[in-house]
């Protein structure tokens, strides 16, 4: 086991089972959003693991009762619920669905299901992406678009913007034909490339990105590319000295004309970059089969209610958050540096272990982060776009040379991906040649709600924030963002500062109103909406004003009879 890998993986349980009803203390993987358990005593999480399950779930809920999908938690807004660590929860206004253990594909429990003609993959949301990228190994395939790690639902990857560092793809959502979305009275309807148009807009461009507003989605359709060989991964590392733009911007010019996917690490302090790179060879030299490996399902790791990226390590992780934050705060400029410097070469020995493997999931362990992170178009690969990417990273030295309050503590990553036309994806645009970067910025946090990160953070992540948002950025719907007031030209304040979301959604403009139009059509009442998606100027539409006609509509099953089994009783609301 490679000695900066994290944690010796969990074994796979082909039995894994949770309990169909809970009442859990939930927390997302950042711990910046707590939902403890109901005083009450009242369930309110639910493990569901087939179809009729579901449907009498939802059958059961009780009215004003919102219902909201938990995946594997990395999401830092409340997506799925808000932070309500201090109050006191009588009862649940809002349910959750786990599709951790559940399998409805093939006819059967089947979890994923190939269509090797057609090069498509259907798989259930709870799947996690490492057991999916296992499964495609074994079959000599790969994902168009893959992240670093392996952890995400593939719910919540299409959910929300989650990118890959595919220079000729598009963020993860964008590779999904199709969705399986159980609405709030328990019909099943199929999105597709055929589906009718709504309006000016595709379903398809609604059903990717929808934020968990649109229903359960139960099974996501992805493309797939062939891969012949574990050969046909060929990984490499590049570092660079750029202290100028002009360099940067001829470095990147060839980096990007010459590999396949790409990702980026940046010290501001030292201005070095690492650019690691896969690129995908049909015919190799060497001629390697493809050997498949196991990995621990999604349900094994609810069964031991495990989520998400494994963290450092109990002793390691807790001394890196200590040192970490202290350097933000209290360290000098080479303290940082140093530090970032050391993250990148455990991101060398990772990415090295998972290459000796021919893998492309390389991450294995992390600190527990927050993240902000901004997608930013860029005219074309050429003295412009890259102008204005290197202005992106640019910002982060121009602020610490007025103020050395906070210091960066961690590598900031960028990549390269194409644009694409979901509504309400930060990569949406209208220009079909269109690329992006998206950039990350890391800050080390204790395991508290936004509002009570130390000011000078706030202050920090506010003043980047505001240089992205005039280079014409939208924020990743999944990480942390909206750190100052629009109107005003200087304050901070906690993430998702109301008149920011207002803004945001000003910006998103008319997409974003035929999104609530469809979402509307779908879901009239607002079961599937929260006070976070209202925020966003969401579920404010009382009745559908556009009628949404699916592919293919699947009446809800009966209800369950009154004699139905013990453990499908009613549960409590």
């Amino acid at each position: 086991m490679c000695a900066a890998c994290g944690h010796k993986p969990l074994k796979n349980d082909p039995n894994a089972s949770v309990p169909l009803r809970q009442n859990p203390e939930w927390e997302n993987w950042s711990h910046n959003l707590v939902h403890p358990p109901l005083q009450s005593g009242k369930n309110y999480y639910f493990s569901p693991t087939k179809l009729e399950e579901l449907q009498r779930i939802l059958g059961e809920r009780p009215e004003g009762v919102h219902v909201r999908v938990s995946g594997q938690r990395h999401s830092q807004p409340g997506l799925v619920v808000n932070e309500a660590r201090a109050e006191d929860l009588a009862g649940a206004d809002t349910w959750l669905i786990d599709l951790s253990c559940y399998a409805d594909l093939g006819g059967g429990d089947e979890n994923i299901v190939l269509d090797r003609e057609r090069l498509r993959v259907t798989v259930n949301a709870g799947v996690r992406e490492d057991a999916l990228d296992a499964f495609l190994v074994e079959n000599d395939l790969m994902l168009e678009t893959v992240t670093a790690g392996g952890f995400f639902s593939l719910g919540g990857m299409t959910a929300v913007d989650v990118h890959g560092a595919t220079v000729a793809s598009g963020i993860f959502a964008e590779t999904a034909v199709a969705f399986t979305v159980v609405g709030p009275d328990g019909s099943v309807t199929t999105y597709d490339l055929d589906s009718p148009a709504v309006g000016d807009y595709s379903p398809m461009q609604f059903a990717r990105v929808s934020l968990g507003a649109l229903g359960v989605v139960t099974s996501v359709t992805i493309e797939v590319q062939e891969r012949p060989y574990a050969t046909s991964l060929v990984f490499g590392r590049e570092t660079h000295d750029l202290h100028k733009r002009e360099d940067f911007v001829a470095t990147y010019s060839e980096l990007l004309t010459t590999h396949d996917r790409i990702e980026s690490f940046y010290n501001p302090y030292s201005r070095k970059f690492m650019a690691l790179y896969w690129d995908v060879v049909d015919d190799p030299k060497k001629k390697k089969k493809n050997k498949g490996y196991e990995v621990a399902s999604a349900c094994t790791y609810a069964e031991n209610e495990l989520w998400g990226a494994p963290y450092e390590g109990e002793f390691l992780e807790a001394v890196a958050e200590a040192v970490e934050e202290k350097a933000q705060l209290a360290g000098s400029e080479a303290e940082a540096s140093v530090l970032i410097d050391g993250a990148m070469e455990v991101i060398v020995m990772q990415t090295d272990h998972a290459d000796r493997k021919h893998r492309e999931l390389w991450l294995s362990a992390a600190a527990r982060v927050m993240f902000m992170s901004y997608f930013i178009e860029l005219p074309n690969i050429d003295d412009e776009g890259l102008s204005r990417a290197w202005a992106g990273l640019d910002a982060v030295n121009q602020r610490m040379a007025e103020s050395k309050d906070f210091l960066l503590a961690a590598p900031m990553e960028f990549r390269f991906i194409r644009g694409g036309d979901t509504a309400m994806a930060g990569t949406y645009s209208t220009n079909e040649d269109s690329l992006f970067i998206n950039l990350d910025m890391i800050g080390f946090v204790a395991a508290v709600p936004s509002e009570a990160y130390p000011p000078e953070l706030l202050e920090f992540f506010a003043d980047i924030e505001r240089v992205w948002v005039e280079l014409g950025g939208f924020p990743h719907n999944g990480k942390m963002y909206g750190f100052y007031d629009p109107a005003s030209a200087e304050g901070y304040s906690a993430a998702f500062n109301p008149a920011f979301l207002t803004d945001l959604a000003q910006r998103r403009g008319d997409r974003l109103d035929a999104f609530e139009q469809f979402r509307a059509a779908r879901d009239p009442e607002g079961v599937f909406c929260n006070p976070y998606l209202e925020a966003l100027t969401l579920c404010r539409q009382a009745a559908p004003a556009v009628e949404a006609v699916p592919a293919e509509a699947v009446p809800a099953e009966a209800a369950p009879a009154e004699d139905a089994p013990a453990e499908a009783a009613p549960a409590e609301g």
